[in-house]
């Protein structure tokens, strides 16, 4: 039987999924990893990676999809930026014999030199940013020429109803991707819709519409 979640239950669900802290956090992290990993390992793939590639991730959470992803091309750098020191940490723990850098950051400036990387990726998380437009920015500015940014999202139409979905989440459709990156000196040149099957984080049975939006450096 399906447990039936207090209202309250939810809205500290809804608290732990924007920032993941304690032991509860790392329960949530690993329910994260394994409802999420169709559509983290569909944006790596959308991700195009080549050897060398330098690859930004934005809120890896538990990193369970590393081994992956480092396994796609030789040489392949990754570096990881988390808000939650619980999931940060936990990604350490989970993959201490890889070569990854993982790092807290304040959500909105990342911490790298221009131009610093040919890749970057971000899923589920766009909801939670605190300043959308600075961290397009700065995704542009830390990005190469050329370089590919996915970013992948659950559609609006399909959040909107879940009863974890409250205050802290804000919802994009692809007008709504298309005015944000349009701030930026960045181009999309693809979206690719998918849906899966899968349990909701209460429980639920859901058909979930994801979008992966892959973005490019262009010049100015």
């Amino acid at each position: 039987m399906e447990k039936k979640f207090k209202e309250s239950e939810i809205r500290e669900l809804e608290s732990q999924l924007s920032l993941p802290s304690g032991q509860m956090g790392i329960e949530v992290g690993k329910k994260m990893n394994e409802t999420n990993i169709g559509m983290t390992l569909n944006s790596i793939d959308f991700l195009e990676l080549k050897e060398e590639s330098s690859v930004l991730e934005l809120g890896h959470g538990n990193c369970g999809h590393l081994e992956k992803l480092l396994g796609l091309a030789e040489g392949v750098r990754y570096f990881g930026l988390e808000i939650s020191e619980t999931m940060r940490n936990e990604a350490e723990k989970n993959n201490s014999n890889r070569q990854a850098e993982f790092k807290l950051y304040d959500g909105k400036n990342l911490p790298f030199a221009n131009n610093f990387f040919d890749r970057i990726m971000s899923v589920n998380t766009i909801y939670f940013w605190q300043n959308p437009e600075k961290l397009m920015q700065e995704i542009e500015r830390t990005l190469e020429y050329n370089g590919i940014c996915v970013l992948t999202y659950a559609d609006k139409e399909f959040m909107k109803d879940l009863p974890l979905v409250g205050e802290k989440f804000k919802l994009f459709d692809k007008k709504d991707v298309e005015k944000l990156v349009s701030m930026s000196n960045l181009k999309i040149i693809a979206f690719r819709d998918k849906t899966e099957f899968v349990k909701s984080k209460t429980g639920e049975q859901v058909e979930r519409k994801y979008t992966m939006a892959k973005i490019k450096k262009v010049k100015a």
